[in-house]
């Protein structure tokens, strides 16, 4: 003989949808993530440029012409803060870049908000670049 059920449930009506049914995909959620991450992605490649740019100036060696045709050269090693920087930008772009994209998608696919990701991504990005860009330009000044 089955269980009766308690007054309180026995007054709520059943389910009638599904329990794995998804929501519908809303087109503009989805334009404005993708407006969100390709600018999200252009501000990266801009510091990416910067630090890149940078890159140049830390790595390189003096050398100096002698009479003889020889060449003496002075390695100066970069600082460790230089190492830093480029390691909390580009790592921390490239994060939130990949972080965005996933947490986007599934949100997307859910029926849920995605632009918040993307949008959490942004200053993220400028916030890592920045960073970055400090650390590395005090490097080399």
């Amino acid at each position: 003989m089955p269980a009766t059920l308690p007054p309180a449930e026995a007054a709520t009506p059943a389910q009638t949808a599904p329990a794995g049914e998804r929501k519908s995909v809303n087109r503009k959620d989805i334009v404005l993530s993708l407006g969100l991450y390709l600018l999200s992605v252009i501000a990266a490649f801009g510091w990416a440029y910067d630090l890149f740019a940078k890159l140049f100036d830390l790595v390189h060696n003096r050398c100096t012409a002698k009479k003889d045709f020889s060449v003496q050269c002075i390695v100066i090693r970069p600082p460790a803060s230089a190492l830093w920087g480029l390691l909390i930008g580009g790592g921390g772009m490239f994060l939130a870049l990949v972080g965005a994209m996933v947490l986007a998608s599934v949100a997307a696919m859910t029926g849920r908000r995605a632009w918040i990701w993307t949008a959490i991504a942004l200053p993220l990005i400028l916030v890592a670049g920045g960073a970055g860009h400090v650390l590395v330009a005090t490097a080399i000044g």
